[in-house]
C-alpha cells in the first residue's frame, strides 16, 4: 500500500472534518497483495468521475471552442460529456452563426468533440434530438403528439341550443407551457349527460357535422351537462429545441413515428461517426408530455388490452389539460355517485395503466432496441404521467432520476429536511436498477435553475450526498454552458450552476469532483443493500385521482409517502421500492422475499387498498414462508380496474383475510405515521421485531446512511446533510462480526483505523455537511487516531482584509472580527478573494486553527506555508509541529466567493440580473469566530 499520505498526516497540515486525525497507515495486509478495489477507490476510472450535460447553446458553435472547453473539463476532473444541442439563452451571440442539427456542418462538430474526447479519455453521450421532449420541424401531423381533451358546460332543458364551434375548441384547448403555433384541434365527439349519477349510464353521443361552424343541441327537461372532447394535434412545442430539433413534440403513441424520428438521426449522424470512439449512449430527456393521451387506434388498443369500451367512459374520465398535464379546475361535470363513482375510478385506472403500456411498448422499448441496434445504450429519464415510476426503468440501459439544489448558502437549514435534494422518482428508478441487476444508476444531479451564480462547492458536495444516499451511483451534472472565451461576463448561460473556468471557485472544483469520483467507484463496483420492501398504493392513487408529474407530483398519497424511505434509512435498516409486477414474479424462501439477487425480510404496504388477486397471493405465500408483512393505515381489499372486478375483489378479500389468520405473528396492521416518521419506524421496530443493521443511538432528520457490499466487506456511507449542525451519537454494527473498521477517504484516497468502544460500538462525529465511509474488513489497518477539538474560547481580533474583486478593483479594510461582507452595503457586492491577515503573539500550545463559519472556499498560510484548503464543512486546519512553537504567528486565510452578488448589484448585466436579480443577498467571507485551539 502506498504510505505517502503517512508524512502528510505526521506533518499535520490539514484535518479533513470529520475524520479521526490519524498517525501513521500502514496496513495489516500484505503489501504485495493487490486490492483491486481500493485501488480503485484511489484511482478512479473516468466512468467513475462526474459527467455533465454539456448545453451546445444555440448551436453556436466552433471546433477550435469544442476542444478548449474539454481540455478545461479534463482539468476539473469531469469523466465525461453529454452533448445537448439547445436553444440559445439569449445575450451577446457574438454574430456567430447557429447550426442545424443533423446539417453536414453539425455533425462535423460532434466528430471533433468525439475525436477530442476520446484523445482526452473522456467518455461522450449524446442527446436524441434538442430540448425535451423531442420533436422538430420536420414532423408531419400524424407524428405529432395527440391530445383528446374536454370542455363541459351546464345546460338546463328543455331548450335549442346554437353553438359556435370555434368557441368549443376554444373552451377545451389546453393550457400548456410550450405551446407549438401550428396546432390544430377538431371535435371529437359532443356528449350530453345528466348534472348528477348514482348509477352508471353513457352520455348521450349528439350528432354534429364535422366541418360545421355550429352545431345544433336539443337539450331534454332536466339538468345536464355538454361535453365537448376535442382531439388537439401539434399542441406542444418542443421546450428550447435548437435549429432543426424545434417544432411540435413527436407523438410517443405512434410506433411508425418513433422509428422514422429515430432513423433520421441514425441515417444522418451513425454513418458519419464510423471510426471513432463514438457515444456511450443516447439519451432522452424529461418526458414532459403535458398530459398528451391519444394515438388514433386508442379505442381498439384500449379493448384488445381490457376487454371492454372505454368510448362511453371518455366524458367522465378525461378533464380539460393545463400546466405540465393537470386538470384545470372548475369546469363543469357530472357529480358522480355511489355505483357510478367507482365504476369510473376503475375504468380511469384502467385507462391511464393503457397509456403507460402502450407508452411502454411503442416508444420506450423500441428506443432501447434502436440505441443497441447500433451499438449503443439506451440512457431516459423513463418517468413523469405516461410511465409506470418504477417499471418502466426496468427497460433501459442506463435508467436515470434528477437531483435538484434548491437553495443557496442564505437559505434555511431546516430546507434540507422538509424539501430534499433528491427528487421523489429517485428511490423508484434506482430500485428498478437493482432489480434489473444494474449498477449505473444515473442522475441529471445539482440541477439547478435559481441558485446559478449562488451555489458553493459546500451546497454541491450536500447535494451531491444527498443524492447517493437516494440510491444514485453515476452523476451527470447540470451542467456546463458551451460559451467562447470572447463573450462578455458571465458568458452563455442557459441553466445550471455556474461551471466555468470564469467562476472564482472554479479552480477548487476538482477537489469535490475527485471525492464524488471515489464514492461512485464504490458504488458502482459493489452491490446496493436493502431488507426491507415498500410498495406505494398506486393502483389507488391512479384510481381516484389518476398517474401524478413525477418528479414534480401535484399529490403525495399518502401524504409521508416519500419520507417513509428515509425514516427507515435513518433508523439503521435500508429499502427499495417493489411493484405488484416483482412482487408476482419473487419467491419466497427461509422468510426473505427474493427477486434476482435482491432480499427482504420484511414488506411494508402503505395505505392500499387495491391490489391485484395475484399479488394477494404472493403476500400470502411471503408470510406464510416466514416474512414480515406490514400493512400501514389500510389493508387490502379489493382489485383494480372494471373488467371482472367483483370476482376479482372477493379473490383478494379472502387471500387477505386468510393469510391473516394463518400467519398472525408475521402480519402487522400499524398506524399510519404522524409528522415524526423517525420516531414512527423506530417504534415500528420494536412493535414488528425488525432488527436494523446499525443501531444508531440517536437518529437525527438530517442524517442518513446506505450500506454496500463486495466479499467479505461491508460499506457504510454517512451522511450529515445540515449546513451549521454537528451530530455526534453511538452506532452499533450488528452484522460486523470479527471484522474490523476503517476509514476509507474519498478527499484523500487513503484509509485508516476507525476507533472502537469497548462494546464494539463507534462513537461517529459529523460536522456539518460532512460524510464518512466506513468500511468493515477481515484485515485491520494499522495507526492511531486522535478526535478533532471541540470550538471553544475567544475569537482572534484585529484583522486586515485584502478584497481582490473579480473585477479587478482592490482595497484594504481593517476589521476587529470578521463578518458577513453583505452586512456593509459597500461590501455587499464583493465578489472574488478576499484575504484575511493578523499577527497573533504567544500561541503557546495551539494545535489547531478553527475559523468558525465560513461562505465560500478557504486557504491558509501560517508564516508563508500553506496548510491547505477548505471547501466545506468545518474549516478546521492542523498547525505544523515546526510552527507550534514559534512565538509570532502570520496567519493570512484567503476566501474565495461566488459571483452571486456582484451579478445581483450589476443592473447592466442582463444575463447575471435575470438569475440574480430576484434573489436575496448571500452571505460572503469569514464570519467566525477564529480561535486556536490545544490539541
Amino acid at each position: 500500500m502506498n504510505c505517502t499520505r503517512r508524512v502528510f498526516i505526521k506533518s499535520g497540515l490539514l484535518v479533513t472534518a470529520g475524520i479521526p486525525l490519524l498517525q501513521g497507515c500502514e496496513s495489516g495486509e500484505n503489501p504485495e497483495v493487490k486490492d483491486e478495489l481500493f485501488e480503485l477507490f484511489r484511482h478512479p476510472p473516468g466512468t467513475s468521475k462526474p459527467f455533465v450535460r454539456w448545453w451546445w447553446n444555440g448551436d453556436k458553435l466552433s471546433a477550435t471552442e469544442i476542444v478548449r472547453e474539454l481540455d478545461i473539463m479534463k482539468e476539473a476532473g469531469i469523466g465525461g460529456v453529454e452533448i445537448n444541442p439547445i436553444a440559445f439563452p439569449g445575450g451577446d451571440d457574438l454574430g456567430i452563426p447557429s447550426m442545424t442539427w443533423l446539417s453536414p456542418e453539425w455533425i462535423e462538430m460532434v466528430k471533433v468533440a468525439l475525436k477530442g474526447a476520446e484523445e482526452r479519455g473522456i467518455v461522450c453521450d449524446i442527446i436524441v434530438g434538442s430540448g425535451w421532449p423531442f420533436g422538430g420541424e420536420f414532423l408531419q401531423p400524424e407524428e405529432q403528439t395527440q391530445l383528446l381533451t374536454l370542455a363541459g358546460q351546464k345546460v338546463t332543458g328543455p331548450a335549442r341550443l346554437q353553438l359556435k364551434t370555434e368557441e368549443l375548441l376554444k373552451e377545451a384547448a389546453p393550457e400548456v407551457v410550450s405551446k407549438f403555433k401550428g396546432s390544430s384541434n377538431e371535435l371529437y365527439a359532443l356528449c350530453l349527460a345528466p348534472a348528477e349519477m348514482s348509477v352508471f349510464a353513457p352520455a348521450r353521443t349528439l350528432p354534429f357535422e364535422k366541418d360545421s361552424q355550429t352545431v345544433t343541441v336539443d337539450v331534454p327537461e332536466g339538468e345536464h351537462v355538454l361535453y365537448a372532447l376535442v382531439k388537439v394535434t401539434g399542441f406542444q412545442s418542443v421546450i428550447n429545441g435548437a435549429p432543426g430539433a424545434a417544432g411540435p413534440v413527436l407523438n410517443h403513441y405512434n410506433t411508425e413515428a418513433v422509428e422514422k424520428f429515430l432513423n433520421r438521426m441514425s441515417d444522418h449522424l451513425f454513418p458519419a461517426i464510423q471510426g471513432l470512439k463514438g457515444f456511450r449512449g443516447l439519451f432522452c430527456d424529461s418526458m414532459e408530455l403535458e398530459g398528451a393521451n391519444w394515438y388514433s387506434d386508442f379505442p381498439e388498443e384500449f379493448k384488445r388490452r381490457k376487454g371492454y369500451d372505454v368510448t362511453p367512459y371518455l366524458p367522465f374520465i378525461l378533464y380539460k389539460v393545463g400546466h405540465m398535464g393537470h386538470a384545470v379546475e372548475g369546469g363543469a361535470a357530472t357529480e358522480l355517485t355511489g355505483e357510478a363513482k367507482e365504476e369510473v375510478d376503475r375504468v380511469r385506472h384502467d385507462f391511464f395503466v393503457t397509456c403507460m403500456d402502450m407508452m411502454r411498448d411503442r416508444f420506450l422499448i423500441p428506443y432501447t432496441q434502436w440505441c443497441n441496434r447500433h451499438g449503443f445504450k439506451s440512457r431516459v429519464q423513463a418517468y413523469g404521467r405516461e410511465f409506470h415510476p418504477l417499471e418502466a426503468s426496468l427497460q433501459v440501459d442506463i435508467p436515470e432520476c434528477e437531483t435538484w439544489l434548491w437553495f443557496s448558502d442564505g437559505a434555511k437549514n431546516d430546507d434540507y429536511a422538509r424539501n430534499p435534494a433528491y427528487t421523489n422518482v429517485n428511490k423508484f428508478v434506482a430500485s428498478a436498477a437493482r432489480f434489473s441487476g444494474k449498477k449505473i444508476v444515473s442522475c441529471e444531479e445539482i440541477t439547478n435553475t435559481s441558485a446559478v451564480f449562488n451555489a458553493t462547492l459546500e451546497r454541491i458536495k450536500i447535494v451531491g450526498d444527498q443524492s447517493n444516499l437516494s440510491g444514485v451511483t453515476h452523476s451527470i451534472l447540470h451542467g456546463f454552458n458551451y460559451s467562447p472565451v470572447e463573450t462578455p461576463f458571465p458568458g452563455w448561460i442557459r441553466y445550471g450552476t455556474f461551471l466555468n473556468e470564469r467562476n472564482p471557485w472554479w479552480p477548487y472544483f476538482k477537489h469535490w469532483a475527485t471525492y464524488k469520483a471515489r464514492l461512485s467507484t464504490i458504488f458502482q463496483e459493489t452491490d446496493s443493500f436493502a431488507d426491507i420492501a415498500v410498495m406505494h398504493p398506486l393502483a389507488d392513487m391512479w384510481t381516484k385521482h389518476g398517474p401524478q408529474r413525477d418528479p414534480f407530483p401535484e399529490l403525495h398519497y399518502p401524504k409521508y409517502q416519500y419520507r417513509v424511505w428515509e425514516a427507515i434509512h435513518q433508523n439503521g435498516n435500508s429499502c427499495d421500492y417493489i411493484s405488484e409486477n416483482i412482487l408476482q414474479q419473487s419467491r419466497f424462501e427461509k422468510g426473505f422475499l427474493i427477486f434476482n439477487t435482491r432480499r427482504y425480510h420484511t414488506l411494508i404496504l402503505l395505505e392500499t387498498e387495491s391490489i391485484e388477486p395475484e399479488t394477494a397471493e404472493a403476500l400470502a405465500a411471503f408470510a406464510a414462508g416466514g416474512g414480515k408483512l406490514i400493512f400501514v393505515g389500510k389493508e387490502p381489499f379489493q382489485s383494480p380496474g372494471w373488467k371482472d372486478h367483483k370476482s376479482r375483489d372477493e379473490k383478494v378479500k379472502q387471500t387477505v383475510g386468510a393469510l391473516k389468520q394463518a400467519c398472525p405473528s408475521k402480519t402487522f396492521t400499524v398506524e399510519a405515521p404522524g409528522d415524526d416518521l423517525i420516531a414512527w419506524f423506530k417504534g415500528l421496530q420494536t412493535q414488528c421485531d425488525i432488527k436494523p443493521y446499525l443501531q444508531i443511538e440517536t437518529p437525527d432528520p438530517f442524517v442518513s446512511q446506505i450500506r454496500h457490499q463486495s466479499n467479505d466487506r461491508d460499506f457504510f456511507f454517512l451522511v450529515n446533510y445540515s449546513s451549521d449542525r454537528p451530530f455526534a451519537t453511538s452506532i452499533r454494527f450488528a452484522d460486523a462480526g470479527k471484522r474490523k473498521p476503517c476509514l476509507w477517504d474519498p478527499e484523500t484516497g487513503e484509509k485508516y483505523p476507525y476507533p472502537t468502544g469497548q462494546d464494539g460500538r463507534l462513537q461517529v462525529e459529523l460536522p456539518p455537511a460532512t460524510s464518512q465511509l466506513i468500511v468493515f474488513e477481515k484485515t485491520a489497518v494499522k495507526g492511531k487516531a486522535s478526535v478533532d477539538p471541540a470550538a471553544k474560547g475567544d475569537g482572534l481580533k484585529g484583522w486586515s482584509v485584502r478584497l481582490e474583486h473579480i473585477n479587478g478593483q482592490k482595497e484594504t479594510r481593517e476589521m476587529e472580527t470578521p463578518v458577513d461582507l453583505t452586512v456593509d452595503p459597500q461590501t455587499r457586492a464583493f465578489a472574488g478573494w478576499a484575504y484575511y491577515t493578523k499577527k497573533v503573539e504567544d500561541t503557546a500550545g495551539s494545535r489547531y486553527l478553527d475559523l468558525g463559519q465560513v461562505y465560500g472556499v478557504s486557504e491558509v498560510t501560517l508564516n508563508g506555508e500553506s496548510l491547505g484548503c477548505k471547501w466545506y464543512g468545518r474549516h478546521l486546519y492542523r498547525l505544523p509541529e515546526h510552527l507550534a512553537g514559534a512565538v509570532s504567528k502570520t496567519i493570512e486565510v484567503k476566501v474565495t466567493t461566488t459571483t452571486g452578488n456582484y451579478l445581483k448589484s450589476s443592473p447592466e448585466n442582463q444575463t447575471g440580473q435575470s438569475w440574480t436579480g430576484h434573489q436575496p443577498w448571500q452571505p460572503v467571507g469569514i464570519v467566525g469566530p477564529v480561535r486556536l485551539l490545544p490539541g
